[in-house]
């Protein structure tokens, strides 16, 4: 089963947040994880130093706050799961960080209000699963997610870095019984590339052997995996693969040549054009103090 025991939705109450919603309590409900909903009160709402110790509870922001985590517990009564609720007041993109080292997997929608800072088209959901110390599932508002998840695609360079992607990618999978496509992009040639010397670019033969060890691993697992080599831009060559998917398993910090599958290039424009829900599982960086 997946090693998801605990899952955080971080929460401010909007509709579009929906679907990632019902993505998690589903996920919850199957493998049996505690389901957490948290709501940060963001202290930049006050035009005066704010007591995170001991809030207002007759605060405007902090009762929207309370109708936010609420909303998602009456969702998971109705599906049978008890959610936990949380409401911490500070810096939303800090505390979301912080709690992070609490779970196992984050859910999250974007295009929530401005501040609690889930917005795609800014730099904030970037941080988020930069930052996040677990795997950051990512459904825009636009996207239903759940409770179905029939087609799982994973991209996959060969690298050992996107590994624990793939153990998820294929977890999720068994977890759902979804039909599985492993996806490597080829460049084409095997030429160095100018700006980083020593490096190749990722041949057809390196794009196959990517993919067929995802055959491999999949076969261990019992699951029947559908490989996939395509030839052009790899972000571009992804969000063209996940049009008809349930969802998009991917790591990132992958191999140079391939095209820098990292945070700010590949899996950033993934996550905000792709066609379907996108899990990101990475090694979390050190969030900077001036975050």
């Amino acid at each position: 089963m997946i090693p998801y025991k605990k899952i955080l939705i971080p929460t401010d109450g909007r509709s579009d947040a929906q679907g990632a919603i019902v993505f998690a309590l589903t996920l919850g409900k199957i493998t049996g994880a505690e389901v957490t909903a948290i709501c940060v009160n963001d202290v930049s709402n006050y035009a005066i130093p704010w007591n995170t110790s001991s809030p207002d509870l007759n605060e405007p922001h902090y009762q929207a706050c309370e109708k936010a985590v609420k909303t998602v517990a009456d969702r998971g009564e109705l599906m049978g799961i008890n959610v936990r609720t949380e409401i911490v007041t500070g810096i939303p993109l800090q505390e979301i960080i912080k709690a992070s080292k609490k779970y196992d997997l984050m859910v999250m929608g974007t295009a929530g209000r401005a501040g609690v800072s889930l917005m795609l088209l800014g730099s904030v959901a970037q941080k988020v699963i930069r930052f996040a110390s677990c795997p950051v599932l990512v459904i825009r508002g636009d996207q239903q997610g759940g409770p179905a998840c029939n087609r799982i695609l994973i991209p996959t360079d060969g690298t050992a870095i996107t590994r624990p992607a793939i153990m998820h990618g294929l977890e999720m999978a068994r977890t759902f019984n979804a039909e599985v496509t492993a996806l490597s992009v080829s460049s084409g040639r095997s030429i160095p590339i100018p700006l980083h010397r020593n490096v190749t670019q990722f041949t057809p033969d390196a794009a196959r052997n990517a993919v067929d060890s995802v055959v491999d691993m999949g076969r261990e697992l019992g699951i029947k995996v559908n490989p996939t080599v395509t030839m052009g831009s790899v972000a571009n060559e992804i969000i063209l693969a996940s049009a008809g998917q349930d969802l998009l398993v991917m790591g990132t910090n992958g191999r140079t040549g391939y095209e820098y599958l990292r945070l700010g290039s590949v899996a950033e424009k993934t996550v905000r054009h792709a066609r379907c829900p996108v899990l990101v599982v990475r090694k979390p960086e050190t969030m900077p103090p001036e975050i």
